[in-house]
């Protein structure tokens, strides 16, 4: 499959000035073009940068949009949901102005032109403050064009953004996890800019409020200059849980399906997006939930195992928050249960990979499976070090490819049947921040399964679990999650 990108470089990127590379790569032209805010800049989201045109409307700052992240809960080509906040209980408005960005578009243009189109959206009261979370999908956007954009109400407009448009053909994304807020995890947002996917994954473990709701609004408007330029997706993880059972990041996120377990199509790979079992512990209703998501699971895997085996798709990647093995000290599944069962279904249906975050170091496994190398098995890529911190290795299993005690990011160039990945370090070797530079510290390339094992494992679901089988389940997560909540470094 052609690709107009340029392959993925042999050393680590110079910090060149990336918010203007970044535009470039969207389609808009440099003349007259404003500087925009950076991933980690720190820029306040709601005034916009130095000199930069606020779509020919200053916001009005009590109702002024907030923590503005973009995402799909449709078709990842033709529509994108933007979601962000405003203060207190009465609703402003919801809505999204947006145009197409055609090549010869001045900065001027993107932000004072009339928008041809508008959509309304929904507001609801966002969960443990006293604010709204507002969510708004823009449909039938132009194939190969940027798309520019405001969200708000009359009188109270965000500044203008630029999305890039869904690419036709080969594709970048990028995974993380275990972001939290400090200068680390600014620093590898930063880098997923550097290197311009089309959408980021946070394997969770995204703002570690811990219940303190507050934090939650300052991670997303940390997060806003990156999130509302680059789409994010994410899946929860156990710091997820201590807020409400989840209840406060379900409320904050805009994704596919029921947005905490969910799965799509992105060009020739199918996504699904798993809990893990990260929300069982303290509601209840999480753990009825956990069996069905087990069910679901089984199914969707099933099916893209058969759409893999027609030809439709090439590659199957699960996403979830836990980690399946692990070699980080002090650290292990203990939860036998729903690793051995979870895991079954990923060799059963010839999942290539799995991106998982939890454990705060980098490591990546060869093909795997029930804790040992396996020829045809998934490739793990451990992405815990996302910025809040890092912790070390024990003893290192024969499975494991390479391990980094790094701030990092993992980028993935999918190219037709070939899947390139580089993780890339933002710190040194004395995991300082390294100032914008990236530094390589892993590189992996698989291909897409021949026609033989992809019909070998297009299988059809196996029967949902008994009542003993689904207690054992439930009291194993329940024990995992305790231990690992309480290992937990304050």
């Amino acid at each position: 499959m052609p690709t107009n990108r340029k392959p993925l470089p042999l050393i680590a990127r110079p910090p060149v000035d990336l918010r203007r590379r970044f535009l470039l790569r969207a389609g808009v032209g440099l003349a007259g073009l404003p500087w925009l805010p950076g991933c980690g800049s720190g820029s306040d989201a709601s005034s916009g940068g130095a000199g930069e045109p606020q779509g020919c409307a200053v916001p009005t700052a009590a109702a002024a949009p907030r923590g503005l992240h973009a995402s799909f809960t449709g078709d990842p080509v033709s529509t994108r949901t933007l979601s962000w906040f405003t203060d207190g209980l009465d609703d402003p408005g919801t809505f999204v102005e947006y145009g197409p960005v055609p090549p010869d578009m001045s900065g001027q243009q993107i932000a004072c032109e009339p928008f041809p189109a508008r959509a309304g959206g929904q507001a609801q009261q966002t969960h443990g403050v006293d604010a709204l979370t507002h969510a708004a999908t823009m449909v039938g956007l132009q194939p190969g064009l940027p798309v520019r954009y405001r969200v708000g109400a009359p009188g109270a407009w965000s500044d203008v953004r630029v999305l890039p448009a869904a690419p036709q053909g080969a594709f970048r994304f990028c995974h993380f996890g275990d972001h939290g807020r400090n200068e680390a995890s600014l620093a590898v947002l930063d880098g997923v800019q550097a290197v311009q996917p089309d959408f980021f994954i946070i394997a969770g473990d995204l703002s570690y409020a811990n219940g303190d709701h507050p934090a939650w609004d300052d991670w997303f408007n940390r997060l806003d200059p990156c999130a509302s330029r680059i789409p994010m997706l994410s899946a929860p993880g156990n710091h997820e849980e201590e807020d409400n059972g989840g209840a406060a990041y379900k409320n904050r996120v805009s994704q596919p399906g029921l947005g905490y377990r969910y799965s799509f199509d992105y060009g020739n790979v199918h996504f699904v997006f798993s809990t893990g079992g990260s929300l069982v512990g303290r509601n209840i209703a999480q753990d009825a939930d956990l069996i069905a998501e087990l069910a679901w699971m089984e199914r969707t895997l099933a099916q893209a195992s058969q759409r893999r085996a027609s030809g439709e798709i090439d590659f199957i990647v699960l996403v979830q928050h836990y980690t399946i093995w692990t070699d980080q000290e002090g650290r292990e599944p203990a939860n036998a249960s729903l690793v051995l069962l979870e895991e079954g279904k990923l060799l059963r249906y010839g999942v290539d990979l799995a991106l998982v975050g939890h454990d705060h170091i980098y490591q990546r496994s060869v093909p795997m499976g029930r804790n040992r190398p396996r020829e045809d098995g998934y490739i793990q890529v451990a992405g815990g070090a996302g910025g809040s911190s890092l912790r070390g290795f024990g003893s290192i299993s024969e499975w494991s490819a390479t391990e980094a005690i790094r701030y990092c990011f993992t980028e993935y160039l999918v190219d037709g049947p070939r899947l390139t990945a580089v993780t890339w370090a933002v710190d040194r070797e004395d995991n300082s921040l390294a100032g914008g530079e990236l530094t390589e510290i892993d590189r992996f390339e698989i291909q897409a399964r021949d026609s033989t094992a992809r019909r070998l494992f297009a299988l059809e679901p196996q029967p949902d679990l008994g009542a003993e089988e689904t207690g054992k389940v439930l009291a194993h997560t329940r024990l995992r999650n305790a231990l690992h909540h309480r290992s937990e470094p304050l």
